[in-house]
C-alpha cells in the first residue's frame, strides 16, 4: 500500500481534556500508541507534542492531528482549551515534513471504515444500507458529530459543529429541570447538555427540584454515583440518555443516516450498564411524522478507546479515500 505521507507518521487525538499520541510505521500498519498527555499541561501543542517526540529513538517525518475545534485550512484552534495550531509552524517546530490537520470527528467518521463489531455495541437495530450514509457523535469534554459517505472505494467526511445547536426540552421531566439547565447558560444547546459539564447540569437541576442537597461533583463522580444507585445521579443519567437519544435521532433525520449512527467518546461507554434500550428505540425512532424513514437508522455506541486513532491510521494510509488530499488543507515544513 503506497501513501502520499512519509512515514512514521504521528497521529494524535487532541481534545480540550486529553491528548492520546501514536505511531503509525507504515501504510496500512496499525497505530502504536506512544503516550496519553493532559492537554492543560502544556501551554502549546507544539511544546506538548515535542515532550513525546523527544524521547523516541526515530521521529515521525509526517503527522496527522485530530483536534476537537473548528478548522480554517492548515490551521484550527481548540474549542475548550487555548492551544491554537499552525499546520507549516508546527512542521518546522518540530522537523516534519508534511502534515495534515482534521477535526476529531473527522477522524473518528473515518474509523468507521476499520471498527470490528467487537468495538461496538448495539442499542437499537435497523435496516442498513450498505452505501447508506453513517453519522458518527458524541458527548465528551464538548460535543462533536460528522458524518461518512462512501461510494465504492472513495467517500467524503463531512465535519460539523452540531454541538453548537440550540435545544428546548420535549417531555414532562425536562420541562420540569430545564429553568434550572438553563439558568447557568447563556444559551442552552446541545453541547451545554450533552457533555461532562453538561452531565453535572443535569445532577445539579434533578437534585434542585427534588429538593435534595447537591453534592459537589465531577461528571466521574456523577456517573460512579448512579452504578451505586444513587438516585439523583441516576435521574440525571436518565435524562442524559433520553436527551442523547433524542439528538442522534434528530441527527439521523437531518443526515437520512441509513448506514447508522454511531455513538462515541469517553463518557457514554462508562453509561452503557444505565442504558435502557427500550426507552432509548422509543426516544430514537419516535421522530412524527418521520416515524417510518426514523426507524430505518441503528444507534450502536463505540466501545473502544482507540476510534480516533485506527480512523487517523486509515487517513494516513489512504488520505484520497476520504477526501483529504486536498492541496489546501495538507502541508508542508
Amino acid at each position: 500500500m503506497t501513501s502520499p505521507f512519509a512515514h512514521p507518521v504521528l497521529v494524535a487525538d487532541i481534545g480540550g481534556t486529553n491528548c492520546r499520541l501514536s505511531l503509525v510505521s507504515r501504510a496500512g500498519a496499525p497505530h502504536e500508541p506512544l503516550a496519553r498527555i493532559s492537554t492543560g499541561g502544556h501551554p502549546t501543542p507544539e511544546a506538548a507534542l515535542e515532550a513525546v517526540l523527544s524521547t523516541l529513538t526515530q521521529r515521525p517525518r509526517s503527522a496527522i492531528l485530530a483536534v476537537a475545534g473548528p478548522l480554517d485550512g492548515r490551521e484550527a484552534q481548540l474549542t475548550n482549551a487555548n492551544w491554537h495550531f499552525d499546520g507549516p509552524r508546527l512542521a518546522k517546530a518540530l522537523g516534519l515534513e508534511q502534515g495534515l490537520l482534521v477535526n476529531d470527528f473527522e477522524a473518528l467518521a473515518a474509523s468507521l471504515s476499520a471498527l470490528r463489531e467487537a468495538d461496538l455495541t448495539t442499542l437499537v437495530s435497523g435496516q442498513l444500507e450498505p452505501e447508506g450514509l453513517r453519522l458518527v457523535l458524541g458527548p465528551g469534554t464538548g460535543f462533536g458529530a460528522a458524518a461518512l459517505l462512501m461510494r465504492g472505494e472513495r467517500g467524503v467526511l463531512v465535519p460539523t459543529e452540531a454541538g453548537h445547536i440550540g435545544i428546548g426540552p420535549e417531555d414532562p421531566t425536562e420541562h420540569k429541570i430545564w429553568p434550572a439547565l438553563a439558568a447557568e447558560l447563556p444559551r442552552v444547546t446541545v453541547e451545554g447538555l450533552l457533555s461532562g459539564d453538561g452531565l453535572v447540569r443535569f445532577h445539579r437541576a434533578v437534585a434542585k427540584q427534588s429538593g435534595m442537597l447537591e453534592a459537589d461533583v465531577s461528571a466521574a463522580d456523577v456517573t460512579t454515583l448512579a452504578l451505586d444507585g444513587d438516585p439523583a445521579a441516576l435521574m440525571a443519567v436518565i435524562c442524559f440518555w433520553r436527551l442523547l437519544a433524542r439528538v442522534a435521532g434528530d441527527l439521523a433525520l437531518a443526515f437520512k443516516a441509513t448506514g447508522g449512527v454511531y455513538v462515541a467518546g469517553g463518557i457514554v461507554p462508562r453509561l452503557l450498564p444505565l442504558a435502557d434500550p427500550t426507552t432509548i428505540q422509543a426516544v430514537f425512532h419516535g421522530k412524527p411524522p418521520m416515524e417510518d424513514l426514523a426507524k430505518r437508522f441503528a444507534l450502536h455506541v463505540i466501545t473502544t478507546h482507540d476510534a480516533a486513532e485506527q480512523g487517523l491510521a486509515a487517513i494516513a494510509a489512504a488520505p484520497a479515500r476520504f477526501g483529504l488530499d486536498d492541496p489546501a488543507r495538507l502541508w508542508f515544513a
